[in-house]
């Protein structure tokens, strides 16, 4: 697992030891941010950060400030480590947290994209879509980036949100969602 573009390209991240947290693959990455390179990215959300890649990954590309939510304290352990190897500690918050209390409490403005990648088969991203489209968290311009596998069915539209564009990679899908009153 490594950083795949930008100002740390090629930075190697500290993963788990274990299978506990299913990394996105670098393959996947690329082209998940190369769909994204044209949006503005200055402010982002990795909703289920996990090692933190993704987020990381945005910094790395030059978003200014980037929040990291999970609700597991070894997955937050682990971001901070992959933060300090990248030095990237200063564009980033890191949060104890759900989801749900991060869109409902915790969102302290509307962010440019947010990353929704949480583990498959569970409903973690349906619920989380859900929140995200009845909460002002996402700007005007900004971009849903939902990761999850192919044969799994999401809604076209969940509140303020709206399905863009599905691109399928192998087993794994990226679903880019925008809000509805968007200005393109």
């Amino acid at each position: 697992m490594r950083v795949v573009g930008g100002s740390k390209r090629g930075t190697q991240l500290i993963g788990f030891e274990r299978d506990e947290v299913r990394p996105t693959l670098d393959r996947v990455k690329e082209s998940m941010f190369n769909i994204i390179q044209f949006e503005a990215c200055k402010t982002a959300v990795d909703l289920f950060a996990g090692t933190g890649q993704l987020g990381i990954e945005a910094i790395s590309r030059g978003a200014e400030h980037v929040v990291f939510c999970d609700n597991a304290p070894q997955s937050l352990e682990i971001v901070r480590k992959n933060l300090r190897k990248t030095g990237f500690e200063s564009a980033a918050r890191v949060l104890l947290c759900d989801y749900k209390r991060f869109l409902k409490y915790e969102a302290d403005r509307e962010y440019d994209v947010i990353f929704v990648d949480p583990p498959y088969y569970t409903g973690l991203s349906d619920r989380a879509l859900k929140q995200i489209g009845q909460h002002p968290v996402l700007a005007r311009q900004g971009i849903v980036v939902l990761e999850c596998a192919r044969d799994e069915e999401k809604a076209e539209e969940e509140g303020n949100l709206v399905l863009r564009r599905r691109y399928d990679y192998g087993t794994v899908s990226v679903l880019i969602y925008v809000r509805k009153d968007r200005e393109d």
